[in-house]
C-alpha cells in the first residue's frame, strides 16, 4: 500500500471511513439489523422529526437533498419507513417511520455500549481519534485550507 502524506489526509480519511462501514456491516448482520450502516443517522432522524420531508431531513443531518433521496427508497423496500402525502400540502411527501424501523433502531441503541466499548479500546491504540476528527472538523470550518496556505 502507498503511504500517504498529509496532502492526502482527505483519502485517509476515506479509508477510515470504509474501513467503520465495513466492520459495521458486520456487527449488523451479526445483531439482526438490516439497517444500512450509511443509513443509521437517517433513520435516527426520522424517528425524532418524522413524519419529515426529504428537505428537512437533509437540513437536519446538514446533508444534501439528493443524497438523503437516494437512501429513502431501500429503506421503504426494507420496511422501515413509510413515504406519505403531506395533509398540508400535497406536493410533499413525508417519511414516516415503521414499527419494523422503529424496532430495529431499539435494537441499534441496544448496542451503543458496546461500540463505545470497541471504540474506546481502538482510541487506546490509536489515540483521541474521535475527539481529534470533531477538532479538525472545527478547525476547517472556522479557517479553511485557502485561507492556510499561500497559493
Amino acid at each position: 500500500m502507498i503511504e500517504l502524506n498529509r496532502t492526502f489526509l482527505g483519502r485517509l480519511s476515506e479509508q477510515l471511513s470504509e474501513l467503520i462501514e465495513q466492520q459495521s456491516a458486520e456487527v449488523f448482520k451479526r445483531a439482526g439489523l438490516v439497517i444500512p450502516v450509511k443509513s443509521s443517522s437517517l433513520m435516527g432522524a426520522i424517528a425524532l422529526l418524522g413524519p419529515v420531508s426529504v428537505a428537512d431531513l437533509g437540513r437536519a443531518l446538514d446533508r444534501s437533498h439528493q443524497l438523503i433521496q437516494q437512501k429513502i427508497p431501500k429503506l421503504a423496500t426494507l420496511g422501515l419507513i413509510v413515504r406519505q402525502p403531506d395533509p398540508q400540502d400535497q406536493r410533499v411527501i413525508l417519511i414516516a417511520i415503521t414499527d419494523k424501523g422503529r424496532e430495529q433502531l431499539a435494537l441499534l441503541d441496544s448496542l451503543d455500549g458496546e461500540f463505545e466499548r470497541a471504540y474506546a479500546e481502538m482510541e487506546q491504540d490509536a489515540g483521541p481519534v474521535f475527539d481529534g476528527i470533531k477538532q479538525a472538523i472545527r478547525s476547517l470550518q472556522a479557517r479553511p485550507l485557502v485561507e492556510r496556505m499561500e497559493i
